[in-house]
């Protein structure tokens, strides 16, 4: 959909359309002035002014006791009005309809509404003049001078608010519309491109780098003739890592998100080859209930906040330490944490790049609904947790 080709049978996206389109109001989801509108829009009142004309009679008839003339009223009363609220609209939508060019199409469509005004002041003339008749209330005297013309002037002004008027200033704004959403939709492309770029570039840093990798090759080649079923075991944890993380850079399979599950595991792997090279100064726990394993949430988040709780938390300590992460259900929200025992907070804790690509990375495919929290630990080390809305990341794993 663009601003010079819109789909005149499909509701407009929520930002574009005009109004506030609750159910009653459905017409509004579709553009101004199309079949879907004018049809939904003339059920919409045709509804009110039935109910309208019928209360109407009803009380004629009680009054003179006749129901042909309680009939005929409500015919003149519902014809009148369906007349004016829908003959500028019904006009416009047949204009709208020839796909013209976009400037001779808005002055065509305002052309149709003032046609429509002059149909609707007709329309009420013949129904009002039919029903004062009817009810022998006639006008006792003759409207003249500035009077007719205030009078003229104000049966406009209704007839404009019934008749379409309200809706010509939404038509004429609804293709700035469009194309403010277009370049919004354009520039979220554009960002979420470039995150999908930073982020490879990022997972590939991070998986064949030459100081992670040369360092596990290190401690394998070291173990090899003193300890060589530790030397198997870090190679075996190794291939396991790479094998998970690696082909996640090819482009069918990098996206905006992968399981909670797929990422504990990634995790786990890496940190049983960090275990290795770390020479016992290192242990974890996973721990998460294998529904919420099946939940989406993004990738590669959670690796960055392991890889910053043993660089910045467990290496600088002598003795090493624990990690453990924990993923629970809070109502609505699904909360992950990463725990060290390690060093603890430094003055410029949660300043890092890694940190802010990974709120911005939350912020843009959730908004404000998601966050990272950093907090020291009385007992010593941080815990680095990250909330997001259940609801939010089953819907992201469904498409």
């Amino acid at each position: 959909m663009s601003a010079r080709s819109i789909d005149l049978k499909q509701p407009l996206p929520a930002s574009v359309a005009a109004g506030s389109p609750r159910w009653w109001l459905s017409y509004r989801s579709y553009p101004v002035f199309s079949a879907p509108w004018v049809w939904r829009r003339a059920l919409f009142f045709g509804l009110i002014i039935v109910l309208w004309g019928a209360l109407s009679s009803f009380f004629h008839y009680t009054q003179e006791g006749h129901a042909r003339s309680a009939m005929q009223l409500f015919g003149y009363f519902v014809v009148g009005f369906m007349v004016i609220v829908n003959a500028g609209p019904v006009l416009a939508s047949l204009v709208r309809h020839r796909h013209l060019q976009p400037a001779t199409e808005r002055w065509l469509v305002s052309l149709a509404i003032v046609i429509g005004l002059g149909l609707a002041l007709a329309a009420d003339a013949w129904s009002s003049g039919a029903i004062s008749q009817m009810t022998g209330e006639e006008a006792e005297h003759e409207i003249t001078g500035w009077a007719l013309v205030i009078n003229l002037l104000v049966l406009f002004a209704i007839y404009a608010v019934l008749g379409g008027g309200l809706a010509l200033r939404a038509y004429w704004s609804e293709h700035g519309r469009l194309a403010a959403f277009e370049s919004e939709q354009a520039m979220r492309g554009l960002k979420s491109d470039k995150l999908a770029a930073d982020r490879q570039l990022a997972m590939l840093q991070a998986q064949v780098e030459p100081h992670f990798l040369f360092n596990s090759l290190a401690t394998i080649r070291s173990d090899i003739r003193e300890q060589p079923e530790q030397a198997e075991r870090t190679l075996d944890a190794l291939c396991d890592y790479l094998r998970a993380t690696i082909p996640k850079l090819r482009p069918d399979d990098a996206g905006p998100t992968s399981t909670l599950g797929e990422q504990l595991e990634i995790c786990s792997r890496y940190l049983t080859v960090m275990q290795s090279r770390m020479r016992g100064r290192l242990e974890f726990s996973v721990d998460a209930e294998q529904d919420l394993k099946a939940l989406s949430f993004p990738p590669f988040i959670l690796l960055s906040l392991v890889e910053n709780a043993i660089r910045h938390g467990l290496e600088p300590s002598p003795q090493g330490g624990r990690i453990d992460i924990h993923a629970r259900r809070d109502g609505q929200r699904l909360e992950v944490s990463v725990i060290d025992t390690g060093v603890g907070l430094c003055a410029d804790a949660g300043s890092g790049v890694g940190l802010s690509n990974i709120r911005h990375h939350l912020k843009l495919l959730h908004g404000d609904a998601a966050r990272l929290k950093l907090v020291g630990r009385a007992e010593g080390g941080v815990e680095a947790r990250i909330e997001l809305p259940v609801e939010a990341a089953a819907e992201e794993g469904e498409s």
